[in-house]
């Protein structure tokens, strides 16, 4: 009769130190044959992990670059909507204005005046537009909204002009208003940053800024004329109904003459635009070959892996099957 070496406890305490290195060990590989990634990367690479370090720091500063390029291109296209608002409504109102000033035109003063507040509601709205509670027209403002609304600026602007004598003094005073420096339009309806908004970086030393402002000299003369559009028919100005009639035309003939100035704008957004996207798409193509580099070095041998689990499988089967077996021993079975 063979004499066990062990006892009963110490036998058991050696089999379930089995089962749990076992069941550690298929762990470990079922982990390895889902991801096909090594469990334990430090014993992987012999403990070598700076260059795993380094492509970790790396991805982590392209995804924030991406972020921030993906982030520029949102503000950009809600800008590019917000000059062609601009823009699309200047050039309704021009031909209302033109219409006005042509003899016989069947728009009337009055509603040339309506059509123009709500084209300048538009244009102030549009350029108050934000992205992320940050103001795209404010410059380095961007917690503000860079321009007052309609209402205020109309009746700045009929306090200015209340006083001029004749249509000459009226066009003067409209060009103090909006274009003189220090003037009304600078000091109070203009409430963004005298300065640019930051760049964003784009890695390889590359930045891109949009830096259109509310106050640019393209936008303030398309809200320029559109205000006075808006006043037109006011009975505070010393205009007669053929100096009105005249007013309107020049006006109109203004408003066509601004889209350039917009445009430019436009094609000026729209070279960043493309810059931004040329910077997205490198981005990501660098965050792909980095991503390859990683999984090189931390890839399992799935084959190797798969193998591995299903031989401590069946080392595990054997052990349940030994632990239960000698556990239904008794004393009459073993003098049996």
């Amino acid at each position: 009769m063979t004499v066990q070496s062990i006892g009963d406890l110490a036998r058991d305490f050696v089999q379930r130190r089995q089962a749990v290195s076992l069941a550690r060990e298929m762990g470990r590989l079922t982990q390895e044959v889902s991801t096909g990634q090594v469990a334990d990367v430090a014993r992987h690479l012999s403990g070598h992990l700076a260059p795993l370090a380094d492509i970790d720091r790396a991805l982590a500063l392209a995804e924030v670059r991406g972020g921030a390029a993906r982030l520029a291109a949102t503000d950009a296209a809600l800008m590019q909507a917000s000059l062609g608002r601009v823009q699309s409504e200047a050039q309704g109102l021009a031909e209302t204005a033109l219409s006005v000033s042509t003899t016989g035109g069947t728009v009337s003063l009055p509603l040339l005046a309506e059509e123009a507040r709500g084209a300048l509601t538009a244009m102030i709205g549009a350029l108050n537009g934000n992205s992320a509670d940050r103001a795209l027209f404010a410059g380095d403002r961007s917690d503000v909204a860079p321009l007052a609304d309609a209402d205020t600026l109309l009746a700045q602007l009929r306090t200015a002009l209340a006083g001029a004598p004749d249509q000459a003094a009226v066009s003067a005073a409209l060009d103090a208003f909006f274009d003189a420096p220090g003037g009304v339009f600078e000091s109070t309806i203009y409430r963004g940053g005298a300065g640019s908004s930051a760049g964003v970086s784009l890695g390889a030393g590359e930045t891109v800024a949009l830096r259109i402002r509310a106050d640019d000299a393209a936008l303030r003369a398309q809200i320029k004329s559109t205000a006075m559009a808006a006043l037109i028919a006011d009975e505070s100005l010393p205009l007669s109904a053929a100096e009105r009639q005249e007013t309107a035309g020049m006006l109109g003939r203004d408003l066509l003459a601004g889209q350039a100035g917009v445009i430019g704008l436009r094609a000026q957004l729209g070279s960043a635009e493309a810059r931004i996207a040329a910077a997205e798409s490198r981005l990501g193509a660098e965050r792909t070959s980095l991503a390859i580099a990683r999984n090189d070095l931390v890839s399992a041998d799935i084959y190797a892996a798969a193998t591995a689990l299903e031989g401590v499988q069946f080392q595990l089967e054997a052990l349940y099957t030994i632990t239960a077996r000698t556990a239904r021993l008794n004393l009459a079975a073993f003098l049996s």
